[in-house]
């Protein structure tokens, strides 16, 4: 009986040969080995260029598409309508006959509006405002247009509310241009009535709770507020002519100044010690053009000992510093 090869002498012996005769040796291929990678790479490049023909050759006729696509768009239609029908009709069976003045924000929420949405119905029921009529329900921004025309059948309440003649407010549409004050930013409470009006906190109170004040509207209340945020609380009601919407309004800012009070312990104030300059630059009274000095001083001279100490700013005067003062801090 022979005895296997010793493997370790092969490949002695294989290495040993010149390269070539060791390359040819690994490539050599038996007949039928040749005719598989034959075949193989007949099907790899019959492949790639079909894929090539429909990537970029191949133009689909539209005579083939279009009856595809308006079935697909039928059905999709149908889908959708069948769904708001079924959702719509659902919603109005819960509805029950309801009025605004006395539901809770559970309530609310069950006839479709969001917590937060309910919650600032509460708030402007809470500062004293009552919806007189549907369309009181109507102005009220919380409210979107589809939601009210859904609730509209179910509200306990008239349509509207006759006023006097002396009272009737302009009806013009909002592209005209406003001629008064109360055609400006229409309130949303009905006049019809004299009513004590208790004043407002302005920097604590929200939009609803400004809008629930007789001649101030959404425009108005959302302008307030924003420029408060971005001061971080107004000091003196003389800041309201600031408002970009209030600019050109003196007899509104007049009137807004017998309605609202100001608290200033409310003021939110900025840490020069340890701000950046992104916060200091979004105050209205600093941006950019001083917001980087501020933080170059700050760094070459380390921390401020008070707020006084930023008048050695050349850019800041006297009158800008008292502006300034009551929005800073050092602690």
């Amino acid at each position: 009986m022979s005895q296997p090869p010793d493997r370790e002498h092969e490949r002695q012996r294989f290495a040993s040969r010149p390269f070539k005769e060791q390359l040819r040796d690994l490539l050599s291929l038996h007949k039928a080995e040749r005719r598989g990678n034959a075949a193989m790479m007949l099907l790899i490049t019959v492949s790639i260029c079909a894929l090539l023909y429909y990537q970029r050759l191949y133009q689909p006729s539209t005579e083939d598409i279009e009856p595809i696509r308006a079935q697909m768009e039928a059905w999709l239609a149908s889908r959708d309508s069948a769904h708001r029908g079924s959702t719509d009709a659902v919603l109005e069976q819960r509805i029950l006959p309801f009025d605004p003045n006395t539901i809770e924000a559970e309530d609310w929420q069950r006839l479709g509006l969001t917590a937060k949405q309910a919650a600032s119905i509460m708030r402007y029921r809470a500062k004293g405002g009552r919806f007189r009529s549907k369309a009181d329900v109507k102005r009220m921004y919380t409210i979107s247009p589809d939601v009210y025309e859904r609730l509209q059948p179910f509200i306990l309440l008239p349509d509207s509310v006759a006023r006097p003649a002396v009272e009737q407010l302009d009806t013009r549409s909002e592209r005209h241009e406003p001629t008064s004050f109360a055609q400006a930013d229409r309130p949303m409470a009905s006049l019809h009535e004299k009513e004590p009006v208790r004043k407002v906190e302005v920097n604590t109170a929200d939009t609803t709770a400004l809008i629930a004040l007789p001649g101030i509207g959404p425009a108005f209340a959302r302008g307030i507020v924003k420029y408060r945020d971005g001061l971080g609380g107004y000091r003196s009601l003389d800041q309201l002519a600031e408002v970009y919407v209030l600019r050109d309004k003196p007899e509104a800012v007049a009137r807004l100044k017998e309605l609202l009070v100001v608290d200033t312990l409310a003021l939110r104030r900025i840490p020069l010690n340890t701000c950046t300059a992104e916060e200091l630059a979004a105050h209205p009274y600093i941006r950019w053009k001083l917001a980087k000095p501020i933080i170059a001083y700050r760094q070459q001279h380390g921390p401020f000992n008070d707020v006084a100490a930023i008048r050695s700013i050349h850019l800041i005067d006297e009158a800008l510093y008292r502006k300034l003062a009551p929005y800073l801090s050092v602690e």
